[in-house]
């Protein structure tokens, strides 16, 4: 075990990449047919570790950690075992209700707010009834089973604690360095994006600080860059619905991806950064384009007032005086355009300035924290396609012929 992440196992051991990831998932794959074509098992074509069945999982997790009242640090390591396991074994062979509830109770023992194995296994078998077996030694062999498959390596650095260390160092250095400092609601903002972060392989990937960052990151820049994206639809939908006698803003919000779909029982923030056409992949370079506060809109708004304030400036002065010359027009002219440079920028393009002055200071690794971006992101993409019914039909099924 390892104070810092550095120096721990799951940086040395557990921090893979794309692509051995990948080749792990294939022995996977190569295992269970081989499985299947001896008869040990049997095939279930609609059971896949994709999204849809992460999502399911995650839903689980949550599910029993908070009727358990766990906290969510222990609920997180629960989640990063399940992956680790199932780059191990494959899903066709196990019960993935065992397996949640065995995860969730090695995390607490590991972070220090351990359950009574009776407590846990009650509890779940108040959820599951018909999946988790009253015999608690079950858990018990399924527990041995887990840490063997993770080699014993169970210490775990989460982006929590990342982020409060970032949010403390920002204001600190608030007077005298970077002017930036994350709000309560903003903080909260961040912690939700971590969470969500757990569906996604990025724990098995990136280090914790790259996580942080990169909730930060969604969380000041492209939060509000979807935000003016939604006013400005309303705005024009509320003109076009002037125009032809009826309002239709919300129908037009549900088309952009923003509106809530009650299925899923996603809060509201997932609406809001998931508002990327469900068959369409997000461009790394338009992710970091986003950043950028002056964009074509400002630029033309731009044009239009110093345009206007020429003109007032003009009539002014043929008002006061009988004769201007040149010179004294295109000074005041100039004047207008400074004057205008610091109207525009306002206090939220100020905040990503200033963001991304740190970034660039840093010495944070910006291709991982786009790794990152794109990656929480897509799973809100992704989590509009997602069909709890389908994936609980299809457990229920393979369950219940075994």
């Amino acid at each position: 075990m390892s104070a810092d992440y550095w120096n721990s196992s799951q940086r040395n051991q557990w921090q893979l990449t794309r692509y051995s990831l990948l080749e792990a998932r294939r022995k996977v794959i190569f295992l269970e047919r081989k499985m299947i074509h001896n008869g040990l098992i049997k095939d279930f074509p609609n059971i896949n570790y994709d999204y849809n069945m992460r999502i399911y999982l995650h839903n689980l997790m949550l599910k029993l950690g908070r009727r358990m009242n766990v906290r969510q640090v222990a609920i997180a390591t629960a989640e990063v075992y399940c992956t680790r396991f199932l780059t191990r074994v494959s899903l066709k062979e196990i019960n993935v209700y065992l397996l949640v509830t065995t995860c969730l109770y090695v995390a607490c023992k590991i972070e220090e707010c351990p359950q009574h194995i009776r407590l846990i296994v009650s509890e779940a078998r108040n959820l599951w009834p018909e999946y988790i077996p009253q015999d608690v030694t079950k858990l018990a062999e399924f527990e041995f089973y887990l840490i063997e498959e993770m080699d014993s390596y169970l210490l775990l650095h989460h982006p929590y604690k990342s982020l409060l260390q970032l949010k403390n160092y920002f204001q600190s250095k608030y007077d005298d360095a970077y002017g930036f400092k994350l709000t309560d609601e903003e903080l909260q903002n961040c912690w939700s994006l971590i969470n969500d972060s757990y569906i996604t392989d990025l724990h098995l990937l990136l280090p914790p600080h790259i996580i942080a960052v990169a909730a930060i990151y969604i969380t000041i820049v492209l939060k509000r860059n979807l935000s003016q994206l939604k006013n400005k639809e309303e705005n024009g939908n509320a003109e076009g619905s002037t125009n032809r006698g009826s309002s239709n803003i919300d129908g037009s919000i549900s088309q952009s991806g923003y509106s809530h779909n009650n299925n899923n029982n996603k809060p509201s923030i997932k609406d809001e950064l998931g508002n990327n056409d469900s068959n369409k992949e997000l461009n790394i370079d338009d992710l970091m384009n986003l950043s950028k506060p002056n964009s074509q809109e400002e630029k033309t708004k731009s044009t239009e007032v110093s345009s206007s304030k020429t003109e007032n400036a003009k009539t002014k002065s043929n008002q006061t005086a009988t004769t201007t010359t040149t010179t004294t027009t295109t000074t005041a002219t100039a004047q207008d355009l400074v004057n205008f440079d610091l109207d525009i920028l306002d206090e939220d393009s100020i905040r990503i300035n200033k963001f991304m002055n740190f970034l660039e200071h840093s010495h944070i690794n910006l291709d991982e924290v786009v790794e990152a971006v794109q990656d929480m992101i897509n799973v809100y993409v992704l989590w509009n396609r997602y069909n709890e019914q389908s994936v609980r039909k299809a457990l229920q099924v393979m369950l219940w012929k075994r």
